[in-house]
């Protein structure tokens, strides 16, 4: 499988180019802006859902509202979520993808399916295991940035949330849906499949790797948790950008969040731990990681080479 990452197009007519090359504009810089508008329009979405909702189901209050979205009914902020990142994020970005391509939009978002996807898969599902003792270890090395305690507050409420979306009696499944498959498709579509495609074409696929993984660490909101989001989205960028295909990275996105989703069911106390952890991984299971994502990562890199 000759497997293409980059599509030159200087030589092409002018009939033949995109809306944004006919017209000059930096690929990046769209890809700047749309984050931008994407995520208030995100934001936008989910909160005139969240009113929606709150104003169908209870007698509507501001008072109200902020119960419901942060306490007892935290199944509709979970519904106005998702809606948000349908619309703003999922349909609004395969939209607007229509100005930096002229041709498919699915082929231009990779969604690609060759005779090795299958099994970049299956090695995918095994390496976001394999690379959690190290996500672990980026979270250490980020607590070590000092922090105002006015925005510590703000994770700690944040935090306080996702808690509440992950142990709330009878919504795993609400849970799997909203925190684990909406994200792993919605957000792959805007930042692997738009946002590094436009990156690749103004700066090549390692810088573009690495910026939108970078971008999608700071998406987050989480400060505190930039290194391990930003390390996720960099190992999702390559495995998107080295299989030429979108589903390892959709996948992967699902086994991390929907992995989180089931072991805080089953196992909370662990988890929040984790992210209140000041400790290190122990040296044996973080050497064990290494080696087992290197592996796994040079197992990827070889079923997916030039032939």
């Amino acid at each position: 499988m000759n497997v293409s990452y980059s599509e030159p197009q200087d030589y092409l007519p002018l009939i033949e180019r995109s809306w944004t090359e006919r017209n000059g504009i930096p690929h990046w810089l769209v890809g700047i802006v749309w984050l931008v508008i994407a995520f208030i329009l995100f934001q936008a979405i989910a909160t005139v859902v969240l009113v929606g909702l709150v104003m169908a189901t209870e007698d509507f209050s501001l008072e109200m509202l902020m119960d419901i979205a942060f306490g007892n009914r935290i199944d509709l902020f979970l519904w106005a979520n998702s809606s948000g990142q349908l619309v703003g994020l999922l349909l609004a970005t395969w939209i607007v993808a229509h100005i930096s391509t002229k041709g498919s939009v699915a082929s231009f978002m990779r969604f690609n399916v060759h005779h090795h996807t299958l099994k970049v898969i299956g090695l995918t599902v095994l390496l976001m295991i394999a690379v959690q003792p190290l996500i672990v270890l980026f979270s250490w090395i980020n607590q070590f940035y000092p922090f105002s305690e006015s925005y510590l507050a703000y994770e700690e409420q944040a935090l306080e949330m996702i808690k509440q979306m992950l142990t709330v009696d009878g919504i795993v499944f609400m849970a799997l849906l909203h925190v684990g498959l909406v994200p792993s498709v919605c957000e792959e579509v805007l930042f692997r499949g738009y946002l590094q495609r436009l990156f690749e074409k103004s700066w090549g696929p390692a810088a573009a790797i690495i910026v939108t993984g970078l971008l999608f660490g700071f998406f987050h909101i989480r400060l505190t948790q930039l290194l391990p989001l930003a390390l996720i989205g960099i190992l999702l960028g390559w495995l998107v950008w080295r299989s030429n295909s979108i589903y390892p990275g959709m996948v992967a996105h699902l086994v991390n969040n929907g992995g989180t989703v089931v072991v805080s069911a089953l196992y909370p106390a662990y988890v929040f731990d984790q992210y209140d952890s000041t400790e290190l991984p122990e040296p044996w299971l973080l050497l064990v990681s290494i080696g087992s994502t290197a592996i796994l990562i040079y197992m990827i890199h070889q079923l997916t080479r030039k032939e």
